[in-house]
């Protein structure tokens, strides 16, 4: 079982470098070297920030893009091309081909990441930074959060298409990241029907903040292990859980 699951998933991988991805990639690692060395020629005294800044926030954007466009797609292009007939007719579990086609696209994730990672730590160290375990757990979150978007878009595209998955998925990302914010507001705070809506939020659908530790980074504060720890559980087990859930509807869905 585990060689269908890599076969499919190396596939999958390779197809998608075909796509020219990884151009792209290599395209926005340029823009975040020339950028951050503009931007530094008008900053005075951090352009170390400004490398991690940009460099981050361009690689979190760039990965999160990959998850939406890639995640939405996956399906729908195996069904429309009739791959997926071929493959399960092998026969391959349809677990061991959705399993290995997920697994191809988090090969491309860390890819992406792996690459402007490097980017950006260059830049950094030109401009006399330091490289420290921050910017690896950063990098680190960065997959796990894209991961986890991936997962949302994949789940969704198996009731809807393209274009509405990926567009549902990034309503449910920027709420995602901005409920923490809605938590703090005194206008929220003093009605109990909104702490009820989070509250209902918070156990159904992930809040992707807990995976954002850029802040950390960026303004060079020490991340807390027990709130690192505890990211690493939610994240991890919202992920186990939709793979399951997608698995076990893949397997009863109807493909004809």
């Amino acid at each position: 079982m585990f060689n269908k699951i890599f076969t499919v998933a190396r596939f999958t991988l390779h197809e998608l470098l075909k796509s020219k991805i990884l151009f792209v990639t290599l395209f926005i690692g340029f823009l975040i070297a020339v950028a951050t060395y503009v931007a530094t020629e008008f900053t005075y005294g951090t352009p170390q920030k400004v490398a991690l800044d940009f460099g981050f926030g361009m690689l979190s954007l760039s990965s999160l893009g990959i998850s939406l466009f890639m995640g939405a797609s996956l399906l729908p292009n195996e069904l429309d091309s009739r791959t997926v007939y071929m493959v399960i007719s092998r026969p391959v579990p349809r677990w061991c081909f959705i399993l290995g086609k997920i697994l191809g696209l988090m090969g491309v994730l860390a890819i992406n990441v792996f690459i402007l990672s490097a980017f950006t730590i260059s830049c950094l160290l030109l401009l006399g930074g330091e490289l420290n375990q921050a910017i690896i757990f950063t990098a680190a979150f960065n997959i796990l959060e894209s991961l986890l978007l991936l997962l949302v878009v994949v789940f969704l595209s198996l009731f809807l298409n393209s274009i509405l998955s990926s567009s549902t998925a990034f309503l449910i990302l920027f709420l995602g990241h901005a409920i923490q914010e809605t938590q703090s507001i005194t206008f929220v705070q003093n009605r109990a029907v909104f702490e009820y809506i989070l509250k209902f939020y918070h156990f159904f659908l992930p809040a992707f903040y807990k995976l954002n530790f850029k802040d950390y980074l960026v303004y060079n504060t020490s991340i807390p292990q027990l709130e690192m720890l505890g990211s690493v559980l939610y994240g991890s087990t919202y992920c186990l859980g939709l793979i399951l859930l997608i698995i076990f509807i893949f397997n009863r869905k109807n493909l004809d």
